[in-house]
């Protein structure tokens, strides 16, 4: 593993807590979830530090989160969510498109952290709802959808903000 300076600990330290900082007090709640810049800012983590990084400030950031405002039970799967976000950007991202930082490739990782997202927790609903709940599979996948109303609102902050925030934040590491 590489080690990491200083410098670049307190960097994604702030980062993590940017993400944190985000999501408690730029939300929107829509039913029992709530709409929010935090997988947008997981996407900008992936393009400015490399999906392992990305990752590690994803999981401190969101899990810090829910710890902190009675989201503890869940925080593995919010976690857990994170991880695969990051996974699926790593090779998206990372091999598909080589690592290239042009526009149009910032604008497929976010609609692309979009979908992971919106597919996450169609998936942990749907079986939180046929294993907890008892119902059937058609069943369970109608409950997750009406239920994810926030995720598709979260999805959609995604698609727009990764290709604002990136250069912005590109520009601030980069000094």
């Amino acid at each position: 593993m590489v080690r990491q300076t200083t410098r670049q600990l307190v960097e994604l330290s702030l980062y993590a807590a940017l993400i944190m900082i985000s999501v408690q007090f730029l939300r929107i709640p829509v039913g029992a979830q709530f709409v929010h810049i935090g997988n947008a800012l997981v996407a900008v983590a992936v393009l400015l530090y490399g999906s392992k990084l990305g990752v590690l400030v994803a999981a401190i950031g969101l899990g810090l989160f829910d710890i902190l405002n009675g989201y503890a039970a869940v925080a593995w799967i919010t976690i857990l969510e994170s991880l695969i976000v990051c996974l699926v950007l790593h090779l998206v991202f990372e091999k598909l498109l080589r690592a290239d930082k042009q526009m149009r490739n910032v604008v497929i990782v976010g609609v692309v952290a979009a979908l992971i997202k919106i597919i996450s927790n169609l998936v942990k609903y749907t079986i939180i709802n046929s294993l907890v709940g008892g119902v059937s599979i058609e069943a369970a996948v109608a409950a997750a959808v009406v239920k994810i109303g926030g995720t598709f609102g979260t999805a959609l902050v995604t698609i727009i903000a990764v290709p604002i925030l990136y250069p912005i934040l590109k520009r601030i590491v980069a000094r």
